[in-house]
């Protein structure tokens, strides 16, 4: 298993936490120098928050575990591709690295045409690297459906 496959778990792990609150299934990691900074899931239908999305809670609790807005140097873990906003946010955080489980085409139904990090990317002026598909089949069985 690779530290990316170690850290996806993780993100899995969350991704089941928000189901089992009322939630989306959508989970994040933030890491840094090889140590969890923090952990996240979404928690937009029990915080009442539509900003409350699995990356921008990992984001947050981040910030607030280094006392920092910059996340500079970090890698961001998430079980499904990021959102516009949550684009925004790891790009406003500064986050070096995104690893994405599944894509948008792997979660029928959870609002596609909104646009998306890898959708983006090309165009964004903020150089980070990206890569997807990692524990894709596992990710991917969690929007099985969608709604």
């Amino acid at each position: 298993m690779t530290g990316d496959d170690a850290f996806m778990r993780m993100a899995l792990e969350e991704a089941r936490a928000a189901v089992a609150g009322g939630n989306k299934p959508f989970g994040a990691v933030v890491v840094r120098g090889g140590q969890v900074v923090a952990r996240g899931h979404n928690l937009v239908e029990s915080g009442h928050d539509p900003t409350a999305h699995g990356e921008v809670v990992a984001i947050r609790a981040a910030c607030r575990a280094l006392k920092s807005s910059s996340l500079a140097g970090s890698t961001l873990y998430t079980t499904c591709e990021p959102c516009l906003m949550c684009t925004s946010a790891i790009m406003w955080a500064g986050i070096a690295r995104v690893v994405i489980g599944a894509t948008w085409s792997d979660s029928p139904g959870f609002h596609p045409e909104k646009g998306s990090l890898l959708g983006m990317a090309e165009h964004l002026r903020y150089p980070f690297e990206y890569t997807s598909g990692v524990l894709r089949d596992e990710c991917a069985a969690l929007y099985a459906g969608g709604e």
